[in-house]
């Protein structure tokens, strides 16, 4: 590792700013400071994305009713990765469901991206694009409570809460 190479760390993206005998300092996306002690950095595994090859993959997740046709997110998903420029080796492209849960399907979606950043605003777009594809022609495929009609129990919680999105 060395001073400006771009890193997660924690669930932090970040470039490392400055390496002191005793501590690191990383600079978030956003432009926060982070402090870590030089002992702690080195015993958590941390991602380098300063590579030789910074390419990166990234999933867009979204929770859907099972009703939600994953045929048709899938093709729209495609013509949106393949229109977006931050969108590289169109061939890696895929769209699975990656859990059922009782009130939803955990559907993602996987695209390459060049380099860590590009990769973040990338998957922001995409994302927003499935979004406004699922809110325009399908509403009905937002997860929703269902009660079981014998017993009056609820069927299903409100959808996870999303991760944290990194950059």
């Amino acid at each position: 590792m060395r001073i400006g190479d771009s890193v997660l760390f924690e669930g932090h993206w970040a470039y490392v700013e400055s390496i002191f005998y005793t501590f690191l300092r990383l600079r978030t996306w956003d432009e926060r400071r982070i402090i870590v002690p030089v002992k702690y950095f080195v015993s958590q595994p941390f991602e380098n994305w300063s590579v030789k090859d910074a390419r990166v993959m990234k999933t867009i997740t979204l929770f859907l009713d099972h009703r939600a046709d994953v045929a048709v997110l899938r093709d729209v998903f495609l013509e949106l990765a393949k229109q977006d420029e931050g969108v590289i080796d169109h061939e890696s492209l895929a769209a699975n469901v990656t859990e059922h849960m009782p009130h939803a399907q955990e559907v993602s979606f996987f695209a390459m991206s060049p380099d860590p950043s590009t990769g973040w605003t990338t998957a922001m777009r995409l994302r927003e694009g499935l979004l406004d594809y699922v809110r325009t022609h399908h509403p009905d495929w937002w997860p929703r409570e269902r009660v079981d009609a014998e017993t009056q129990e609820v069927a299903a919680l409100s959808a996870p809460h999303s991760r944290k999105a990194t950059r």
